[in-house]
C-alpha cells in the first residue's frame, strides 16, 4: 500500500511506449518529399497542357477558354504548392490537395466523356419506361419486407418478397439496357486514352487522400481551424463546383466575351471597351433652320428623340429605346403590381368562411406558366373576337342608354397599337404577380403584433389611421423584398413580349419596337444575329442597371430603418 498523500505511486502496470510516433512522423516526412517531387512533375504537365492549348489549331471557342481556364487554374495551383511544400507550409498542403481534386474531377468528367457516358444515360432515360413496372414491382417487395420486419412476423413471407425484390431489380436492369451498356462501357474502357485517365483519376485520387491525412497536416503544423475549414470546404466541394461550373464560371465568360467580337464559331477577336462604347454612345446637338438630325449629329449616330430644337443621337438607337421601354412598364408595373397586392392582403387577412380558397385563388396566376397565360390573353387581346373589347363595346353599350350620353366604342387595338402595346404588357405582368405578391403582404400582416392594433383601438385610432401607422411601418421589410424582387422582374422582361408579340422583327419588338426591351435586344443580338460578344455587353449594362435599382431599394431600407 502506498501511504496516503504520497505522490509516487508505482503499480505493476509497465509504462505505454509511444514507438509509432516516430516511424509515423519519419513516414510523413517521406510522403512530403515525394509530394513536392510530384507536384513538380504535375506542375510541368500542367505548363505543357497551357502550352498545347494556346498553339493548338483544332481548339476553338468556348472549348479552348475552357481549356485555357482549365489548365491556367491548375498550373496557379501547382507553383503555390510548390512553393509552400518547399517552406513546410500548412498552404502547400491545402493547394496541393485543391489540385490533385481537381485533377481526380476532371479525369472522370473526361472518361465518362470520351466513353460517351453521356449518350448512354439519355439512351437510358429513353428505356427507363420498359423498367417501370419491374421498379413498382421491387418497391412493394420491399415494403412487404419492411413491414413484416417491424411486426417481427411472416418471416418466409419476408423471405419470398426480399427474393422478388432482387429479381425485380435484375429485370429492371435487363428491361432498361442497363447491363449491356455495362459491358459496352468496360469495353471502351480497354482504349489506351480512356487507360490513361483512369490511371490518373486513381493516382490524383490517391494523392489527395494521403494529404489529407492527419500525420501530413500534424508534420506541417496545419492548425485545427484549418483542418476544419478543409473538412467543410470537402463536403460543400459538389455544390461550389457546381456553382462554378454552371453560374461563376459562365459569368465570368460572358464577361470575357463582352470585350470581344464573337459569332460562337470562331475564334473572338478582342475589342476591348468598344462594344460598351457602341451601346452607350450618346450624342446631344441644336437643330436651326430646319436642320435634319442627320445634319447636326455626329457620324455614326441617329435620332433618338427630339426635344425643341434639342436632338438626342445614339449609335444603338434600338438599346436606348429598349432601355425607356423598360424603365416607363416598371413605373407603370411596379405600383400596379404592389399596391392592388397589399390591398388584396388586407382583405385577405381575415378569418371570413372560405377565405383560404380565395387566398389559393389569387395564388394561382403566379405558378402559371408564363407561355399559357400570355397565350390566354393574347385572345383576351384580339381586336375583333377578344373579351377584353367585348366587355368594352357593353359597357359603352349601357352607359349610351343614358340620355345626353353619346360615347363611341373605342375598339382598342391592343396588340397591334404602339400607343398601348406596352401597356397591355403591364397588365398580364400586373395580372400574374398580384396574388404572388399578396401572399407576400399576407404572411407580413400575420407577423405584425395585434396587440399594436388593440392599443390603437383604445386610444380612439381609426382603421386608416391604424393601417398608416402600425400596418405600414411593420410591413417595411416585406415591402422592400416585394418591391425588389418585382422591380428586378420587371427589368428582365422577356417571354411575355414573345409570345404576345411573336411575329415582329425583332422578335417580341411590338409595332413600332413600342415592346422592345433589354433581354428581347440581347436575345435578337445573340441568338438571331450571332453577335456574342455585342449581346453579352448588352447582359452586362442591364446587370449593371439592375444592380443599381437593387442597391437604391437597399439603401432606402437602411434610411428608414435608422430613421
Amino acid at each position: 500500500m502506498t501511504p496516503e498523500g504520497d505522490d509516487t505511486m508505482t503499480t505493476s502496470t509497465a509504462p505505454r511506449v509511444r514507438s509509432p510516433k516516430v516511424p509515423r512522423a519519419l513516414s510523413a516526412s517521406r510522403w512530403l518529399r515525394a509530394l513536392l517531387v510530384w507536384r513538380i512533375t504535375h506542375t510541368a504537365a500542367a505548363a505543357a497542357g497551357l502550352w498545347i492549348v494556346l498553339t493548338s489549331a483544332t481548339l476553338a471557342g468556348p472549348g479552348r477558354i475552357a481549356a485555357l481556364a482549365a489548365t491556367a487554374i491548375l498550373l496557379l495551383l501547382d507553383l503555390g504548392a510548390v512553393a509552400g511544400l518547399a517552406r513546410r507550409r500548412a498552404i502547400g498542403r491545402s493547394l496541393s490537395l485543391a489540385a490533385d481534386y481537381l485533377t481526380f474531377l476532371g479525369a472522370i468528367l473526361v472518361l465518362l466523356q470520351v466513353t460517351n457516358v453521356f449518350k448512354g444515360l439519355d439512351a437510358l432515360g429513353a428505356t427507363f419506361v420498359r423498367g417501370l413496372p419491374f421498379g413498382l414491382l421491387a418497391i412493394a417487395a420491399w415494403v412487404v419486407t419492411g413491414f413484416g420486419e417491424q411486426r417481427d412476423r411472416y418471416p418466409r413471407t419476408r423471405r419470398i418478397a426480399r427474393y422478388v425484390a432482387y429479381a425485380a431489380i435484375v429485370g429492371l436492369l435487363l428491361a432498361v439496357g442497363l447491363l449491356p451498356g455495362l459491358l459496352t462501357f468496360v469495353g471502351r474502357l480497354a482504349q489506351p486514352l480512356a487507360l490513361a485517365l483512369v490511371a490518373v483519376a486513381l493516382v490524383s485520387g490517391y494523392l489527395a487522400w494521403r494529404t489529407f491525412q492527419g500525420d501530413i497536416a500534424q508534420e506541417l503544423g496545419v492548425s485545427n481551424q484549418t483542418t476544419r475549414t478543409l473538412d467543410g470546404l470537402l463536403f460543400a466541394s459538389p455544390n461550389l463546383l457546381g456553382f462554378a461550373a454552371f453560374f461563376a464560371g459562365p459569368l465570368l465568360f460572358s464577361l470575357f466575351v463582352s470585350l470581344t467580337e464573337w459569332d460562337a464559331f470562331g475564334d473572338p477577336a478582342f475589342v476591348g471597351l468598344g462594344n460598351y462604347t457602341q451601346i452607350l454612345a450618346l450624342d446631344v446637338a441644336i437643330a436651326s433652320g430646319g436642320q435634319a438630325a442627320s445634319d447636326v449629329l455626329a457620324s455614326g449616330y441617329r435620332e433618338w428623340f427630339t426635344l425643341g430644337n434639342v436632338v438626342v443621337g445614339a449609335q444603338d438607337v434600338l438599346f436606348w429605346r429598349s432601355i425607356r421601354n423598360i424603365l416607363v412598364f416598371t413605373l407603370f408595373a411596379l405600383p400596379l403590381s404592389t399596391i392592388p397586392a397589399l390591398v388584396l392582403a388586407t382583405l385577405l387577412n381575415s378569418k371570413a368562411p372560405g377565405i383560404k380558397v380565395f387566398r389559393a385563388v389569387y395564388f394561382i396566376p403566379s405558378i402559371a406558366g408564363v407561355v399559357a397565360v400570355a397565350l390566354i390573353w393574347r385572345q383576351l387581346f384580339d381586336s375583333t373576337i377578344g373579351w377584353l373589347n367585348y366587355l368594352i363595346s357593353l359597357s359603352v353599350g349601357s352607359l349610351n342608354r343614358l340620355p345626353f350620353l353619346e360615347l363611341t366604342d373605342p375598339r382598342l387595338q391592343w396588340l397591334s397599337d404602339a400607343d398601348i402595346a406596352l401597356f397591355s404588357l403591364v397588365i398580364v405582368f400586373s395580372w400574374m404577380f398580384i396574388g404572388y405578391n399578396a401572399v407576400l403582404f399576407l404572411a407580413g400582416l400575420q407577423g405584425v403584433d395585434g396587440a399594436l392594433y388593440e392599443a390603437a383601438m383604445l386610444d380612439g385610432a381609426n382603421r386608416w389611421q391604424r393601417f398608416r401607422h402600425i400596418t405600414l411601418p411593420s410591413l417595411r421589410p416585406t415591402t422592400f423584398f416585394v418591391v425588389a424582387s418585382t422591380g428586378i422582374l420587371t427589368l428582365q422582361l422577356f417571354g411575355e413580349n414573345v409570345v404576345l408579340f411573336p411575329t415582329t422583327t425583332p422578335i417580341g419588338a411590338g409595332p413600332q419596337n413600342s415592346t422592345l426591351t433589354p433581354v428581347v435586344y440581347l436575345y435578337e443580338q445573340g441568338f438571331r444575329r450571332f453577335a456574342f460578344g455585342y449581346a453579352s455587353a448588352v447582359a452586362w449594362v442591364l446587370f449593371l442597371l439592375i444592380f443599381a435599382f437593387t442597391l437604391v431599394q437597399f439603401r432606402r431600407q437602411r434610411e428608414q430603418a435608422g430613421g
